[in-house]
């Protein structure tokens, strides 16, 4: 490892050039800091490596900033782009490789007209919406067109073709699990159940479902049985089951984490025919820079994070973990157990920062649970290929090894559901407590490096800077966004949810969503609301009892502290809004009617409810209650499901605001013209869910809107949406995706 560790220092500097190219830094300034890292003595022994290491960052700076300029499709709000659908987008979206190097997008089409294939050369014309992470195109119309390209790009599509054919086998010999065995064997998720992969997610084991080492390993491993079994040399079966292993991963579309497994295999397989031990800092190094050369911008992949940082967990930290785990049990567990517990502890522990700053929440429960949820993989992943090849065959007798590997995917979905069903399985860490870490981390590490510090002292070091690093995240949390007004619109589907935080750093919630089949830590708003920090509600708003405005209000008081919910007080509400009463009152929530004239101020912020006056309808939308958010010289009118005769009423107390929530979901019995014309909003917000069966929003809405000269904004299109308003009235308006 000694002789191994320059190569991986090299391919790290290499990485953190690509990163800091992707950044947008001029190319002249590269030298300076090639320069720069030459001259500081961060290896005062190492001048030669110190040197390498400066060359490599360069190096990766310059693989951006001074390789060909990278094509952006996505430059205006309307294209037409031409490329292949990766897979039928049988859900509403697929992958869409874009010709030319530009990338890969989602692409949003409609399932009511006819889908486009998968693998046939298409141009589509639509609108680009941005995302949280990159724009996303929404599909207007699309044509197939005479395929473009080489005989690479041929042989490209047609492996999409029949990936995506095997895929359609699918649901016949599984059924409802089709969608799991797609995302285990052919790395394709997009079929699969939001509430399934969130439940992974939260117990931890995600990575299951993603193709990588683990499932190039189980490939590889069969190869290289079979292989013996013919009667090659070990050598020579080791560069076959690498060659098995890439062109299965050519077939499945070249994934991060997978390509990285096939990088290595490769390089153990050459190390092992040409005579030498393999290195394996020196393969996962090797792997890196590939991979980084073909496509420097796979740097900013939560996948491509994930999988190096995991490896290089596993390399650095499973043999020296294993090693104190046998001390402390004195050799009395079974040395596969320790081995496969210190793997999992060491690659838990490195992709824990990757983790926490891609998806904000870590798993606690993790480690145990990949060790019983990965021997059901390790069985399910042969077998289900095994069936597909056998479904060419004989039908009859892959559907009877279906059933065997159907009931091991039941026991791992089983497994999963009793996980997340869990209390305290999940913790939550935003991204400001990973830099506050990290930059712990970094300054014991340097300080730690003085001469006259030994190894006892530095240990504590690194723990007493890294425990003041996250501790001391609520303070530099609390300093973001003072000051400002945050409006934030949740994406929830088809359903209202709108959180409000005050400048001094308060949080109330008008409307929860829909309810969902899962755990509360995954419910969208729970979820939205955990990023942003959320720690108590300082209120919660119900506007009226129907199932997409207080669906999701259940999740909310389990996982947030509620001062208090208002609502209408409808009398006769449904069984659900029963059962979220009996849940306040046993939580000690107060729980009071919201009427019109009621008004309170949060940090300067005062709320007004305009409506109802009094509930003489059993109607719950025609009893929504209406608040008026006012803050110095800005106001936002927040209507519920409200329609026509109660934006009438309205008319008489509010006046003209600068953001609308528009009522029920942009329907056609409201946000009447005159109502428009007296309010004169600048921004309208729709809150409906995409290709919802309602029609919401209704055109005709959309068109007033429009002459009214509102800017609208719809979670459908845009996704979640922020509005931050400064003192001055000024709203900086961040399209989150």
């Amino acid at each position: 490892m000694t002789h191994a560790a320059p190569l991986a220092r090299l391919a790290l500097a290499y990485g953190v050039g690509v990163v800091v190219g992707s950044l947008g830094a001029p190319i002249w300034s590269a030298p300076l800091v090639g320069i720069l890292g030459a001259t500081l003595p961060i290896f005062s022994s190492e001048r030669p490596v110190r040197m390498a290491l400066s060359l490599a960052l360069l190096a990766g700076w310059l693989a951006v900033t001074a390789g060909p300029a990278a094509c952006a499709p996505h430059e205006g709000p309307v294209a037409e782009i031409r490329g292949h659908f990766l897979a039928t987008p049988r859900s509403g979206s697929a992958p869409f490789a874009v010709e030319g190097g530009c990338g890969t997008f989602t692409v949003v089409v409609s399932v009511d007209s006819a889908l486009p294939p998968a693998g046939r050369s298409l141009v589509i014309e639509g609108t680009w919406v941005d995302g949280q992470y990159r724009p996303w195109l929404r599909a207007v119309s699309f044509s197939e067109v005479e395929a473009a390209g080489g005989p690479t790009a041929t042989l490209a599509r047609q492996a999409v073709r029949w990936r995506d054919d095997l895929v359609g086998r699918l649901p016949r010999l599984y059924g409802e699990r089709a969608p799991l065995v797609s995302a285990l064997v052919f790395a394709r998720r997009e079929g699969l159940d939001r509430e399934v992969r969130d439940s992974f997610a939260l117990v931890g084991i995600a990575h299951l479902l993603a193709i990588s080492g683990f499932h190039v390993g189980i490939i590889a491993g069969a190869a290289l049985a079979l292989l013996r079994v013919v009667g090659l040399t070990r050598q020579k079966a080791a560069l076959g089951a690498a060659v098995v292993s890439w062109l299965y991963v050519g077939f499945i579309g070249f994934p991060d984490a997978a390509c990285r497994a096939a990088l290595i295999l490769g390089f153990f397989a050459a190390s092992r025919a040409r005579g030498r031990p393999p290195s394996r800092w020196g393969a996962l190094a090797g792997a890196a820079v590939v991979l980084l050369t073909v496509d420097p911008g796979k740097a900013s992949s939560a996948g491509f994070q994930l999988s190096f940082a995991g490896a290089a967990g596993l390399v650095a930290w499973t043999r020296p973990l294993g090693e104190a785990m046998d001390r402390w049990a004195k050799g009395l567990l079974p040395a596969p157990f320790v081995k496969g517990l210190a793997g999992g502890v060491a690659a838990t522990v490195a992709t824990l920062p990757v983790v926490a700053w891609h998806f904000e929440r870590v798993s606690v429960v993790g480690v145990p649970t990949t060790m019983i949820a990965s021997p059901l993989v390790t069985l399910a992943l042969p077998g289900a290929l095994a069936t597909i090849i056998l479904d060419f065959v004989t039908p009859t007798a892959a559907a009877f090894l279906a059933g065997g590997v159907d009931a091991i995917l039941l026991a791992l979905l089983a497994l999963t559901e009793f996980v997340a069903s869990m209390p305290g399985i999940s913790v939550w860490i935003t991204q400001t407590t990973v830099v506050a870490g990290g930059a712990g981390v970094v300054v014991a590490h340097a300080l730690a490096r003085h001469p006259r510090i030994d190894a006892r002292g530095r240990r504590r070091l690194v723990a007493a800077y890294l425990a003041t690093g996250v501790v001391g995240w609520p303070v530099a949390a609390s300093v973001e966004g003072r000051g400002r007004l945050e409006l934030l619109v949740m994406d929830v589907g088809q359903g209202d949810a709108l959180a409000l935080r005050t400048p001094r750093g308060g949080w109330l919630l008008v409307d929860a969503g829909p309810p969902i089949d899962g755990p509360a830590p995954s419910h969208p708003v729970v979820a939205s609301l955990r990023k942003r920090g959320v720690r108590r509600l300082d209120a919660l708003v119900l506007t009226h009892p129907d199932a997409d405005h207080f669906g999701g209000a259940p999740a909310v008081l389990e996982s947030f502290q509620v001062a208090r919910v208002l609502d209408p007080l409808l009398a006769a509400p449904k069984e659900g809004y029963a059962q979220l009463l009996e849940m306040a009152r046993d939580r000690n929530i107060p729980w009071s009617a919201a009427r019109a004239g009621m008004t309170w101020t949060m940090d300067g912020v005062e709320f007004i409810v305009l409506h109802p006056e009094a509930v003489r309808s059993e109607a719950a939308n025609d009893a929504s209650v209406v608040v008026l958010v006012r803050w110095r010289t800005f106001e936002a009118l927040l209507t519920g499901d409200a329609g026509v005769e109660a934006e009438r009423q309205l008319m008489d107390a509010a006046g003209d605001v600068e953001v609308l929530k528009v009522g029920h979901h942009g329907s056609r019995t409201s946000s009447d013209a005159d109502f428009l014309r007296f309010t004169k909003p600048e921004i309208a917000i729709i809150s409906a869910g995409r290709r919802n069966r309602y029609g919401h929003p209704h055109p005709e809405v959309v068109e007033r809107l429009d002459r009214a000269g509102a800017r609208i904004l719809r979670t459908d299109i845009h996704g979640q949406i922020r509005l931050l308003v400064d003192r001055d009235g000024q709203i900086d308006v961040r399209l989150d995706g």
